[in-house]
């Protein structure tokens, strides 16, 4: 049974367990840390969070301009509450992992930002990140690698996958890895030519993000998986398939109507059979991160059931409909 790497990038989920009094704070902050005179939106384990924090959790975590593309307050106050969720769970890790004594080193946060540089050096396309400041981008960098870092040493442990599961993983996907005569594309499916259009200047613009467009954006039912599906030959609508066929791998069609709306395709591969061989390290790495995530599912859904918060909702800016109980009060 051979031991894999870590492969996980952090998962926004729910929970994370620790406890203290209310009216103290249980896990001690940087020293160096600047007095933050914005509101306690939320009080974790009697730590107090501002909302500061939770506005760059936001800006790191979303481009400069996707706010701009939300149409209703509705809709905004939905990305925030989902978006608050997630910044309680960071929180809640990130205390426990100070807690443990465990930190970030300026060599860690600089090869992260590194990093991020070569990515948008080397490539035009690379997904647009917010502008956030020099120091406001340490501080959300150290909490992610204190994340990562918590769930590796305390969640995750020694996960392995052996050879049995690889082929049986195989064999149950057959489809999968044998499907011949057809393509792996992503769509994106609107209901206006003028939104339609929109979105080809934007995939154009920038191919990369095309995945994060079809969530964003696509009414088609492959819109939760980045818009990727795969189509045997002569499985579409003949206007569909006229459109995808021509492309060259990573290309982008023109807008398509159809009986269903406008579409839009990027052709991610061309499919052919694939021997166990050539998918065994790729299967590997999918059944770890799948053995990961369970692992951290189950802890953040026990640790959040015995969190004790506090949410001032009063505080937040926003209508929260989220799925967090503020399960402490005054007194």
């Amino acid at each position: 049974m051979r031991k894999l790497p870590f492969f996980f990038a952090v998962s926004i989920v729910f929970g994370i367990v620790a406890g203290c009094s209310l009216h103290r704070q249980s896990v001690q902050k940087n020293s160096e840390d600047p007095v933050d005179s914005s509101p306690v939106i939320v009080q974790i384990n009697g730590v107090p969070e501002h909302l500061s924090s939770f506005e760059r959790f936001v800006k790191a975590r979303l481009s400069d301009f996707y706010p701009q593309s939300l149409e209703n307050q509705s809709d905004k106050d939905k990305l925030r509450s989902g978006l608050f969720d997630a910044f309680v769970l960071r929180q809640l890790v990130v205390n426990e992992a100070r807690k443990s004594g465990m930190t970030a080193s300026d060599d860690e946060i600089g090869r992260v930002i590194e990093d991020q540089r070569q990515q948008i050096r080397g490539d035009g396309n690379a997904p647009q990140r917010a502008t956030l400041e020099s120091s406001e981008r340490r501080t959300e960098i150290t909490s992610d690698l204190l994340t990562m870092k918590y769930y590796k040493s305390k969640v995750l442990g020694d996960v392995s996958v052996s050879q049995e599961e690889i082929e049986r993983n195989f064999n149950e996907n057959a489809s999968k890895y044998q499907q011949a005569n057809g393509f792996y594309v992503r769509e994106i499916r609107v209901d206006t030519d003028e939104k339609a259009k929109q979105m080809e200047r934007e995939s154009l613009r920038k191919p990369d993000d095309f995945a994060t467009l079809a969530r964003q954006h696509s009414n088609a039912p492959s819109a939760s998986n980045g818009g990727l599906m795969f189509y045997a030959t002569q499985e579409l609508p003949v206007v569909l398939e006229e459109a995808i066929s021509p492309l060259k791998v990573g290309s982008i069609s023109k807008v398509v109507r159809s009986n269903y709306g406008f579409h839009i395709f990027r052709l991610e591969a061309r499919a052919e059979p694939l021997p166990l061989d050539k998918v065994r390290s790729q299967i590997e790495e999918e059944i770890l991160r799948t053995k990961n995530q369970a692992l951290i599912d189950a802890y953040n859904e026990r640790a959040i059931s015995s969190a004790r918060i506090r949410i001032y909702f009063d505080r937040l800016g926003f209508n929260y409909n989220g799925n967090l109980k503020s399960t402490e009060t005054e007194g």
